[in-house]
């Protein structure tokens, strides 16, 4: 600018200075001017005073509000792990699961062999109702049982006997090399076992009707 700016123009440029909004030109005039009047220094002072105190305000004000969404979120995430351990929990005791049936809650009867080699057995299972899972596991050399009973776990029936369906377990082996040399119930885990059969145990032979049983529930396909 080619002529010296009076006061009441500067201070209403102020503002815009302070921004960094007015041109080179300007800026060189107001600073020549600031430069010998006390009046507009005194009024930038105070102009620069005010803006700093706006500018932290809001800083703090942001910071805060940081702080807010922070504590939400870790609100939140509490909440959401109670109600899953809640839900896990409620599951837990009342929704239906799978018990595995201990050994001594089973007996074993009617154990004897068939002429063809196959051994017959009867389990029964002393469970409070609700009966899953019952199935032969065979590997190699050996036959698993187990049976779970699937219920709540807080249940108000009284355990009661239950008979199973009689099986008739061959011994010929999955692998041709190995024959199979026991056969047993497995219960919580491999420490609760009990033996039905195993190689070189002393065992009845079927009677005839046992034999006659056993060809009419398990026939021969024809040839």
């Amino acid at each position: 600018m080619g002529q010296q700016l009076n006061c009441h123009i500067v201070q209403d440029l102020l503002p815009n200075y302070i921004e960094g909004l007015t041109s080179e030109d300007t800026n060189e005039a107001i600073q020549q001017h600031l430069a010998s009047c006390s009046d507009c220094r005194q009024v930038l002072d105070s102009m620069m005073t005010e803006t700093e105190g706006f500018q932290a305000a809001p800083q703090k004000q942001i910071n805060f509000l940081k702080k807010i969404k922070r504590r939400q979120w870790v609100i939140a995430g509490i909440s959401v792990c109670i109600a899953v351990i809640i839900l896990l929990t409620a599951l837990y005791f009342f929704g239906m699961r799978n018990f595995a049936i201990a050994s001594k809650d089973i007996a074993i009867s009617e154990v004897y062999q068939m002429k063809d080699g196959s051994i017959h057995y009867r389990m029964t299972a002393n469970v409070n109702g609700y009966l899953s899972n019952v199935g032969g596991l065979t590997d190699t050399n050996r036959e698993v049982h187990k049976i779970n009973e699937r219920r709540r776990f807080f249940s108000k029936q009284d355990k009661k006997p239950e008979i199973l369906p009689e099986y008739w377990s061959s011994l010929d082996s999955p692998d041709p090399t190995q024959e199979k040399t026991i056969i047993y119930y497995e219960g919580k885990d491999e420490n609760d076992r009990l033996i039905i059969w195993e190689k070189g145990m002393d065992i009845p032979k079927a009677t005839a009707e046992q034999e006659a049983d056993y060809k009419r529930m398990n026939p021969k396909p024809a040839s």
